[in-house]
């Protein structure tokens, strides 16, 4: 098979050892070198994560914002510096599991003209610590468990349908879900079509408009997320990260998790986790269909984050 060139787009900001297992694990791809350009959207480290970036041949491009998300900032830049066919974003937290991951992911794209992009699972990892094995099952954000494609291709919530290598799933206006963008991969020409790559969530909202969000999943792709390493600092994470979107995030975008209109699935899910007994019986049901204990900590995480989005929104309204 002829395959496309292909370039990472990774946001870096003080993460030297995070990104340094990134790189490595690109750089071990089965893939023809010659066709791989690894781009590290930096926003001034001064940890040596820079230094380390271009030993291993990696090209640092500035981001004056720090921010990864949103016009001008860390992904848009990197898309408009991305020279290859195949564009690939990745965390810097993240490293890909299997050698062959970039062939298994660019195929659904060479083979199936109705795939428009491509997605993984997380991988769940037994050495690690019991938090960062749920959040790899449930996805980076409990609350939006409603409408993450993560936590319901783990509650077997999806009807996908089955393409061998891998798996496809329409995503529409009328039954919107969002992906994350820590393991996104899609055809430069595409993200063209929709003025390139914003938001991540305004990346498969735009893709819908135009009725060109249809995606696949490989069956055997994988990513290990480093998310967090403990309850605490995961909770402090998302105080911080709901205070950046309630404060700034919001602005500009053209997808919002409008209140408004999702009143209703909203409130019952703020009611559902506070109330900690529905998720605690999905998160017996699960971990016994998993055979995985981290699924136990579901309903506290549900409630951690709930009240870290609600804290941060009160507080924003007050300040």
């Amino acid at each position: 098979m002829k395959w496309p060139s292909v370039s990472f787009i990774i946001c870096t900001y003080n993460c030297r050892d995070n990104a340094k297992r990134c790189f490595e694990s690109i750089q071990k791809q089965d893939y023809p070198k010659n066709k791989i350009e690894i781009l590290a959207l930096d926003g001034g480290s001064t940890d040596g994560t820079i230094k380390i970036a271009q030993k291993m041949g990696v090209k640092v491009i500035f981001n004056p914002t720090q921010y990864p998300e949103g016009k001008g900032r860390g992904k848009w830049l990197g898309y408009k510096k991305a020279k290859k066919e195949i564009m690939i974003f990745l965390d810097s937290d993240n490293a890909l599991v299997e050698k062959d991951w970039i062939k298994k992911m660019v195929t659904p794209l060479i083979k199936d003209k109705t795939i428009n992009f491509c997605i993984c699972r997380m991988a769940v990892m037994k050495k690690d610590k019991l938090i960062n094995r749920y959040l790899s099952l449930i996805g980076t954000d409990p609350f939006v468990s409603y409408c993450s494609i993560d936590s319901l291709l783990s509650l077997r919530k999806l009807k996908l349908k089955n393409n061998r290598q891998y798996y496809t799933y329409k995503i529409t206006l009328k039954s919107f879900i969002i992906t994350g963008g820590y393991y996104f991969v899609i055809k430069k020409k595409t993200l063209d079509k929709i003025g390139g790559y914003t938001q991540d969530t305004d990346v498969v909202y735009n893709l819908a408009k135009k009725n060109m969000a249809n995606v696949a999943i490989p069956k055997k792709a994988h990513v290990y997320h480093l998310i967090s390493k403990s309850i605490i600092d995961f909770t402090k994470k998302k105080v911080w990260w709901a205070e950046v979107y309630f404060q700034k995030q919001r602005v500009g975008r053209d997808f919002d998790y409008d209140f408004n209109r999702n009143k209703i699935k909203i409130i019952s899910t703020i009611l559902k986790n506070l109330l900690f007994i529905p998720e605690t019986i999905v998160g017996i049901k699960m971990s016994i269909k998993d055979k995985e204990t981290a699924w136990l900590l579901h309903p506290i995480m549900s409630w951690l984050t709930t009240a870290a989005y609600s804290y941060a929104f009160i507080k924003t309204k007050l300040t």
